[in-house]
């Protein structure tokens, strides 16, 4: 489902990625693993079509979405869902609202609050991300990224900032889209998050 051949990046001099490859299998489970600043966030963001890469490709679903020559259209009818590793909320709406708001459909509210509740958040959906705690914001957002129902969901350290109890509801969500046959690619820091994925990519410990 999700394929990096050999892809590089720079920031002015700086190089966050130099020939990194991974593979994420449809309906399968991978995470990146490393040190901060090692360059998690934008392989995953170039995964994403967020970013592209200064050289290597990016294929999803068979497409090559980034290369050298520039960025190409994704041919693909469902989303590709992501939770930034610092929640992206707009501060004069509601959790609910910024949970809906990518997906304003009929359904999205019951999805939405669906989701919220799940999460531990059925209390705190009328909060402004200001009355929200770390931890909170970061649920509102992976519920955002789920609300769609992506094909592919990637997620920049889930499980950051996140206590054992809020920890297991995102894992039993995500187990939830693995079983309907989401594929999902994520990061993380903690040794220990990494054990719940299929496989791991070492980016930064080795």
């Amino acid at each position: 489902m999700i394929l990096a051949n050999r892809i590089s990046k720079n920031y002015g001099v700086v190089q966050a990625l130099k020939e990194i490859s991974f593979e994420v299998p449809n309906g399968s489970s991978c995470c990146l693993l490393g040190r901060s600043g090692c360059g998690k966030s934008t392989a995953l963001k170039i995964a994403a079509l967020i970013a592209q890469p200064d050289s290597g490709t990016i294929s999803i679903d068979g497409v090559v979405v980034n290369s050298d020559h520039g960025p190409n259209t994704l041919q693909s009818g469902r989303p590709i869902g992501y939770s930034f590793q610092e929640p992206l909320l707009l501060p004069f709406l509601s959790a609910l609202e910024n949970t809906i708001l990518p997906d304003s459909t009929p359904d999205s509210e019951r999805v939405a609050k669906d989701l919220l509740s799940r999460l531990g958040l059925s209390e705190r959906i009328s909060h402004a991300p200001s009355k929200l705690s770390v931890g909170e914001k970061k649920r509102v957002d992976i519920a955002r990224a789920l609300l769609s129902k992506p094909k592919v969901l990637i997620a920049d350290e889930p499980f950051s900032s996140l206590d054992p109890d809020s920890r297991a509801q995102v894992s039993s969500l995500f187990d939830e889209f693995l079983q309907g046959g989401g594929t999902l690619l994520y990061s993380a820091v903690d040794r220990s998050h990494s054990t719940w994925a299929k496989a791991v990519l070492d980016l930064g410990y080795s």
